[in-house]
């Protein structure tokens, strides 16, 4: 299982996870132009696992999406 959380600003996001014992599993991924997303570079990710070993991501979009 997977499951992703949209945040506004990943820097706070992280910083919450970690002051209650979460870790990332690794560093933040931030997408760049060359890495062939034709409107997603700039979006940050991050990925965890909780207590059960589930998946976790946060992701900060760069671009938000418009409501319908």
């Amino acid at each position: 299982m997977h499951l992703c959380f949209e945040v506004d600003d990943m820097d706070p996001a992280m910083k919450r996870l970690k002051e209650v014992g979460v870790e990332p599993e690794g560093a933040q991924i931030v997408f760049q132009e060359q890495d062939g997303l034709k409107a997603g570079f700039g979006t940050a990710v991050a990925y965890f696992r909780d207590q059960v070993g589930t998946n976790l991501e946060i992701i900060a979009p760069r671009f938000k999406r418009k409501n319908s």
